[in-house]
């Protein structure tokens, strides 16, 4: 397959969306028909009642499979979100979240943890968000008791990461998202530029943004993983002044293409 090609075509407006493009190695049965039985019903849709299409009517229907030369192929949205082995395929190999925790305040400090959060883009949620909050709690002390917390707001820091599994430039194949852990802040780095012409401004806002990719978006918002749109950065703005009295930074590198929400510790 012309992969450089069809990129090229989707960044002139021409062929699918990149979440809807086909990955020709996978196949119907590459995908978890398990999995996406529990996303019809959480939908409030029963595939096991009166006449249905076929799985692969089903599949396709939703965007999970598309024509590829004649035959059915799963799409990048398939795999991601119900492939058995979503990185299998070279053009999904690095559509994974990188966990890193350094020793000290910058990537030139020694390496403590390095973890893999591959799956599904739900499972690299749940599989980051653990990663973690494995690495433990600190004690503060108020006037009279010590208290346990967490190095920072589970709900800030998972919002941070769907976000990035949801937004990301899936044409950028080469790159991973990072979520890397300081001695001072944590960085949530996602490829690519903000989605359809938004700037920072216009995320601080809370705006109401048009998801890049728009299928994995109405995945994890039925599967509970997103609330509605443009409520992501109010979420992590309030959370961290509750938690410490910081505000999360958010930047925005048009030049090399990534996004990076930090939160300081």
């Amino acid at each position: 397959m012309d992969w450089n090609g069809i990129l090229n075509r989707i960044e002139s407006g021409e062929g699918p969306t990149t979440e809807g493009r086909a990955i020709e190695a996978a196949d119907s049965s590459h995908l978890d028909l398990q999995k996406f039985g529990a996303y019809l019903a959480a939908q409030g849709l029963d595939a096991s009642e009166g006449p249905q299409p076929d799985s692969q009517s089903d599949l396709k229907n939703c965007g999970a499979l598309a024509d590829l030369g004649g035959d059915q192929r799963a799409t990048l949205y398939g795999v991601l979100a119900f492939g058995k082995t979503p990185q299998k395929y070279v053009q999904t190999a690095n559509f994974w979240v990188e966990g890193v925790a350094y020793e000290g305040s910058n990537r030139a400090s020694n390496v403590l943890q390095v973890a893999e959060a591959k799956g599904t883009v739900d499972e690299q949620v749940s599989r980051a968000m653990g990663w973690f909050v494995g690495l433990g709690r600190f004690e503060s002390y108020g006037e009279v008791r010590r208290e346990d917390r967490w190095l920072l707001p589970r709900r800030a820091l998972r919002e941070a990461i769907v976000n990035a599994v949801v937004h990301r430039d899936y044409a950028l194949v080469g790159s991973h998202i990072l979520l890397e852990v300081f001695e001072d802040h944590v960085d949530v780095t996602s490829p690519g530029a903000l989605p359809n012409h938004m700037d920072v401004e216009h995320v601080l806002r809370g705006a109401l943004p048009r998801a890049r990719n728009q299928q994995l978006a109405h995945y994890m918002l039925v599967n509970r993983f997103m609330e509605r749109r443009g409520r992501g950065w109010p979420i992590m703005r309030e959370a961290m002044a509750a938690f410490n009295g910081t505000e999360p930074t958010l930047l925005h590198d048009k030049e090399n293409r990534v996004v990076q929400v930090r939160f300081s510790l």
